[in-house]
C-alpha cells in the first residue's frame, strides 16, 4: 500500500509498475518483430490493428475506443495500408466514414501476433509460474472492470 504520510510517491506504486511493464512489453514485442516486414511498426499502429481485427469499425470508432484523435488513428491506418495488412471499405450511404478491414496478409500478421503474445505469456509464466500469471490476469481484469464501472458512475 502507498504510505500517504510520505512526501514522495513510491517508485513501486501500481500505476508506475504497469506503465513500465507496458513499455517493456512493447519493446519485447518489437524484438519479436525484428527481421520481419513489420519490424518498424509502431506500438500505436499495433493497437489500431488489434482493434480493427476485433470487429467492424470505422476510423472514428477506433479513435474513440483507443482514446486517440481521429487524425492519429488515420495516420496509423495509412501506415497499415502501406503494409497491406488492412484496407478501407466505403459504407453504403456514407461517403465520409470508411470501415477498416483486415486483408489476407493482415490475417497472417494477426496469427503471427497471437503466437508472439503466447510466447511472451510463456516467458511470464516461467518468471512467476502459470498459476500466478493466471491470478494476475484475473486480478487485472477485475480491477479494470471495477475502475471502468466507477468512472462511468462518476461521469
Amino acid at each position: 500500500m502507498v504510505d500517504e504520510q510520505s512526501s514522495r510517491v513510491p517508485i513501486d506504486n501500481i500505476r508506475t509498475l504497469l506503465y513500465y511493464l507496458g513499455l517493456a512489453i512493447d519493446e519485447r514485442m518489437a524484438q519479436y518483430r525484428r527481421g520481419t516486414p513489420y519490424e518498424n511498426v509502431r506500438p500505436s499502429d499495433v493497437r489500431v490493428f488489434v482493434r480493427a481485427s476485433r470487429g467492424t469499425y470505422t476510423i472514428s470508432d477506433i479513435a474513440r475506443e483507443l482514446q486517440i484523435t481521429r487524425q492519429a488513428a488515420q495516420s496509423s491506418v495509412q501506415r497499415l495500408i502501406k503494409l497491406q495488412v488492412i484496407a478501407l471499405k466505403t459504407l453504403p450511404g456514407n461517403k465520409r466514414d470508411k470501415v477498416v478491414m483486415i486483408t489476407p496478409k493482415g490475417e497472417l500478421a494477426s496469427r503471427t501476433a497471437r503466437q508472439q503474445v503466447g510466447k511472451l505469456e510463456n516467458e511470464f509464466a516461467e518468471m512467476i509460474g502459470s498459476d500466478k500469471l493466471e491470478e494476475l490476469r484475473v486480478s487485472l481484469g477485475v480491477m479494470l472492470e471495477q475502475l471502468n464501472i466507477t468512472l462511468k458512475q462518476q461521469a
